[in-house]
């Protein structure tokens, strides 16, 4: 297909509601055939293009919209909290959850708008899941005088189930837009719903969320494995779940290795299992949990060269913090510097096991 459309012809295509953007992107990699250089944002074959790229915007049209159902979710947040127009609290929120699936429809499904359909599901799911919860809740405070602190007191109450309306609304959303972010909030809802359960029989939050986080990163790895070369939308979905996995692994992890060593060999043990996460993301090349890793990882090298003395809390920084910022910075700037030549050294060996064909392929 080496004389198909050209990709400013499939963006039309795709913005006149003829094609979606997943089927856009199948058309490109074929148009450029099974071996050809990645694509770039602009979907052309570039050498410089990055294999964990995800689409953002379509252009600065996509932020306009995006202040609009901004300004359309104030708008509803104001007759929830004031009762204008005699609105029912729970009418009002179920008003607004139809009212963005409609936008939805319009921006999402025909428009194909990523960061206004990101903003949109999240206010569809959390809207949505809030009128199932008021109306389940209503008799506990209908007859009470409501304001600001009833309110907060109201959402902060632990015995509310959330998470299964969230995720069952984020489902619906994700089944129906196939938006890639929809799926990151299934999976963040998820775990609102599997930790309490696992927590009501005994098993404590962080094993919760340990497991969890390793049941989404192997989801990801999945979807990754199916689009090897990140040209498909299966790889912007791997990218939201690698978001999700990564903050409910890593935190667990570190909070294990602190309560099981002291002192110095703790943040020996930290840095060598920070150095540990930052091979496994080389070699699925996926930076989310060396990120999520990094807080943890500056106080580890701060512990080394502080010597285990505590940062006070007032007055000027010790000259072992400021270094620490410099060394981990310089660190980071290394590493995204030459990601792709350390993964090139690092491929070989893995190419050579079972998992090396569903790796992302090495770039010069």
């Amino acid at each position: 297909m080496a004389n198909g459309p050209s990709s400013d012809d499939l963006q039309a295509a795709v913005d006149a509601g003829v094609i979606d953007a997943a089927q856009a992107e199948k058309l490109r990699a074929m148009r450029h055939g099974p071996d050809a250089a990645p694509l770039g944002p602009d979907g052309e074959p570039s050498v410089l293009a990055d294999e964990e790229r995800f689409r953002f915007l379509n252009g600065f049209n996509d932020v306009f919209l995006t202040i609009g159902v901004l300004l359309i979710a104030a708008a509803f947040l104001t007759v929830t909290s004031t009762g204008l127009f005699g609105i029912s609290w729970v009418a009002t929120l179920a008003v607004a959850a139809a009212t963005f699936w409609i936008l939805s429809e319009i921006l999402v499904g025909r428009l194909r708008a990523v960061l206004p359909g990101m903003v949109l599901s999240l206010l569809f799911v959390a809207f949505a899941a809030s009128a199932v919860v008021v109306q389940l809740h209503w008799d506990n405070f209908k007859s009470s005088n409501w304001d600001t602190a009833s309110e907060l007191a109201f959402w902060r109450n632990p015995t509310l189930v959330f998470g299964l309306p969230a995720l069952i609304a984020a489902f619906v959303y994700y089944l129906r837009f196939r938006l890639p972010f929809a799926l990151g909030l299934m999976a963040f809802f998820g775990y609102a719903v599997v930790s309490k359960g696992l927590y009501s029989i005994g098993l404590g939050l962080s094993f919760a969320a340990f497991g969890y986080g390793i049941f989404v990163l192997l989801v990801a790895l999945f979807y990754d494995a199916k689009d090897p070369k990140r040209v498909m939308r299966f790889s912007d979905c791997a990218f939201w779940l690698h978001l999700v996995a990564a903050a409910l692994i890593v935190s667990p992890m570190i909070m294990l290795i602190k309560s099981s060593t002291n002192g110095l060999m703790t943040s020996g043990v930290v840095l060598l299992t920070v150095l540990a996460l930052g091979l496994f993301a080389l070699a699925i090349d996926r930076r989310a949990l060396l990120v999520s890793s990094l807080a943890y990882f500056c106080g580890a090298v701060y512990d080394l060269l502080s010597g285990g003395v505590e940062l006070p809390h007032s007055g000027n920084a010790p000259s072992s913090f400021t270094l620490t910022l410099a060394l981990v910075g310089g660190f980071v700037l290394i590493l995204g510097v030459f990601w792709h030549p350390l993964r090139n050294r690092l491929l070989p060996v893995l190419n050579a096991t079972p998992i090396g064909p569903y790796l992302p392929q090495a770039r010069q």
